[in-house]
């Protein structure tokens, strides 16, 4: 029922977000509109949170492996390079190859100035509210109740089915190949919580995934023209790093998990 909850209020939050920013600032792509929706997000969604373990679990945030100390900064560094070693092997076969050319739009001293804004958004608008959330409150939950891997599973599906069903809210569609990318990512997220008990690592491997991608890709902004865009998303933005996460985070990381335990 918390796991009920919780969801539900989330999807109601990010989708409410949305609509206010769009009702102030229009449909189209504006700096003042994406900080608005980062800073309702993260106002909203955090203090849900904070509220929900302390009034229906009862329990320490600490439980949550949202450290607010220096420990934190290894596995949120852990996490982002995870994500962004791979990517940058990645994009150089594909430019090296020929498979895709990424042209800028815009001058180099315009697109640099704005990538600290961008992580400061991407941080507060979904890193630190989705993984506090799903990787943090309920695999905490489900981890009570179910085994390792199977909290990770749930917990994935119903992240998955979250960003498809926020995505029909504002689209009305989604293609499939947009629709699996987030159970997989539930799904790598949950794992690395696990092996790393923090959620830092989440958030550092989503950081830098939504960064990049957002920067690469958003058509709205114009900051690069990108030829056969698809293989990029697929090769060097998806399949690689998510496919290496685990192994590299467990370089760092060589307790063995108990996956068929509850946790602890």
């Amino acid at each position: 029922m918390r796991v009920a909850i919780l969801w539900l209020a989330l999807l109601a939050i990010f989708h409410t977000k949305s609509v206010i920013a769009i009702a102030l600032f229009g449909p189209d792509y504006a700096v003042d509109r994406h900080i608005v929706m980062a800073l309702l997000t993260t106002g909203l969604a955090v203090p849900l949170v904070v509220l929900a373990r302390r009034y229906f679990d009862r329990e320490p945030m600490a439980g949550l492996g949202l450290a607010l100390d220096l420990s934190a900064l290894r596995p949120f560094a852990i996490g982002a390079v995870a994500w962004l070693l791979p990517f940058a092997v990645g994009i150089t076969v594909c430019l090296a190859l020929g498979l895709v050319t990424v042209t800028p739009l815009a001058p180099w001293s315009e697109i640099l100035a704005f990538v600290p804004l961008l992580i400061v958004l991407v941080f507060l608008l979904e890193a630190l509210p989705e993984e506090l959330a799903f990787r943090g409150y309920i695999q905490a939950n489900l981890g009570k109740i179910l085994p390792l891997w199977a909290a990770v599973a749930v917990q994935a599906i119903l992240f998955g089915s979250w960003g498809v069903a926020l995505w029909f809210l504002s689209s009305g569609d989604i293609e499939p190949l947009h629709a699996s990318l987030f159970y997989v990512m539930g799904a790598i997220l949950g794992i690395l919580r696990v092996i790393t008990s923090s959620v830092w690592t989440g958030i550092g491997f989503h950081l830098a995934f939504q960064t990049v991608a957002q920067l690469l890709l958003s058509a709205e902004r114009g900051h690069f023209a990108i030829e056969n865009a698809t293989l990029l998303q697929v090769v060097a933005l998806g399949a690689l790093p998510f496919s290496v996460a685990m192994p590299f985070v467990e370089l760092f990381y060589r307790g063995k998990v108990a996956w068929r335990d509850k946790a602890a």
